[in-house]
């Protein structure tokens, strides 16, 4: 757009909101995006970037709110990277989240007409996290008009957004539960004074790295998982073992606490070693009537209350009439396969980490199911076998669940040769869901799109989508 300068204050009408939670406006053809604008306000705002066929611009004042704006329950929203739309009525997140996978259908998959189906929402809005993970740094965001006498040199919290190195310290995250919340404040309390210092992500020295925690929602088990570099040797074990102490006498129902050791300078939140404190190192959760058991690395599905609901949809769509043989691809812990283990003949599932798939087999046994099977295998490869699909037996359904990064494009060309008369595929992310589908309409009919709200006032959308050999 000619004329316009960086830095620039423009006036703009929200139209709607676009995926990824940004405010979406309209400017003599030209389009605006403006994080944490809502559809209905007027606002003000400063041009941050200017490319050929759209802008960004940083809110700055609201001139006109929108009538269901509400006031957001969390006193860090705006300045943690967490939640995008506290700021929202429930009900209007929901339906936008709808128009934005029929967007993304129709815009980068090339489907206009394609059956969206209203997307489901959630019973919980807040606190319905199984799973936080949380990080230490020495590098305090410091937020403005703060009490200067605070410590600039260690924070446990989330990330602010766009910013790898500065950590926003909490008192509390939402999403979580109150005992969570409890335990989190009290983590934080024991590190500060341990005497070690937390991680920098610029220096990549410290001692502290990263907590999670992981409940049972329906069983009440809890884990905690301490994650610190390996720097420190016995002063960091003995340090560890002093907060693990405190921790189990302050919350004695505590089931298990794990201490994992990494020196990656990556920033993912997984030990490369590690030890068990005490208990087991799992915990229990029950989905859809099975029981589970969730490791420390494990992926588990993280909301379970909704995991039923996205389950539901999956069955619902899939059709199944009890004698079908069910291919449950990117299966991880084999949450999927299990828990619809009793409306089919035969489950197989296939996943490339192999704790992942040990998870699945123990899951399997754990409810003494004889109709699992799980195979571990490169999913780029594993259709591509002779001998995989005469030994497995021929799918009557696939169903495919990738990480959020996609699935390979040869796993999509082993799917059409394959040609099941069946897939449901679920996706955490549309856009590249709307990719595959483009792939897969060579011999594939997209019949439905049931979207599923897994992360309350997050931009996150999980999308199931049914398609049927022409």
């Amino acid at each position: 757009m000619s004329g316009l300068r960086k830095g620039e204050i423009l006036e703009f009408e929200i139209a709607d909101i676009a995926f990824g939670a940004r405010g979406v406006a309209r400017t003599e053809n030209f389009v605006w995006f403006i994080d944490r604008a809502l559809p209905g306000q007027r606002v003000k705002a400063r041009v941050c970037r200017i490319r050929k066929q759209y802008g960004e611009a940083v809110l700055q004042e609201v001139v006109r709110e929108a009538p269901d704006r509400v006031a957001p329950p969390c006193p860090h929203f705006g300045t943690c990277g967490g939640c995008q739309m506290q700021h929202w009525a429930y009900p209007s997140q929901v339906a936008a989240k709808t128009r934005q996978v029929e967007d993304i259908l129709r815009r980068i998959g090339g489907f206009p007409g394609v059956d969206v189906r209203p997307t489901l929402p959630a019973s919980e809005i807040l606190g319905y996290r199984n799973k936080m993970e949380f990080t230490f740094s020495d590098r305090r965001w410091i937020p403005e008009g703060e009490d200067p006498e605070k410590p600039a040199d260690f924070a446990l919290g989330l990330h602010v957004p766009g910013r790898f190195d500065k950590v926003l310290d909490l008192d509390a995250c939402l999403l979580q539960s109150d005992r969570a919340n409890q335990i989190f404040r009290h983590v934080r309390e024991l590190t500060f004074r341990s005497g070690l210092p937390p991680y920098g992500q610029k220096s990549h020295d410290g001692f502290w790295r990263f907590l999670i925690l992981r409940e049972g929602r329906q069983t009440g088990d809890l884990m905690v998982n301490l994650i610190t570099s390996g720097g420190f040797g016995d002063a960091g074990l003995e340090a560890v073992n002093r907060v693990a102490e405190a921790l189990r006498a302050a919350f004695p129902e505590i089931t298990t606490l794990v201490h994992g050791i990494t020196d990656s300078k990556g920033q993912v939140a997984r030990g490369e070693s590690g030890r068990i404190l005490w208990g087991s190192g799992n915990i229990r959760e029950i989905l859809y009537g099975m029981e589970f058991e969730v490791s420390s690395d494990a992926f588990f599905q993280t909301n379970t209350l909704q995991a039923e609901v996205l389950f539901d949809a999956i069955a619902g769509l899939s059709g199944f009439q009890g004698d079908e043989v069910l291919y449950d691809l990117y299966c991880g812990t084999g949450a999927i396969g299990i828990a619809l283990a009793g409306r089919v003949r035969r489950v197989l599932g296939v996943e490339a980490i192999p704790s992942a798939v040990a998870n699945a087999r123990e899951n399997a046994a754990l409810n003494r199911l004889d109709n699992v099977d799980f195979v571990l295998a490169d999913m780029k490869d594993a259709l591509r076998d002779s001998d995989f699909v005469s030994t497995c037996g021929r799918p009557d359904v696939v169903i495919i669940d990738p990480p959020r990064g996609g699935t390979h494009p040869k796993t999509i060309q082993d799917l059409l040769a394959l040609g099941a008369p069946r897939l449901i595929y679920v996706s955490c992310n549309p856009p590249l869901l709307a990719r595959d589908c483009q792939a897969l309409g060579e011999r594939y009919r997209l019949d439905v799109v049931q979207p599923v709200d897994m992360f309350p006032h997050t931009k996150h959308i999980e999308a199931v989508a049914r398609f049927t050999l022409r």
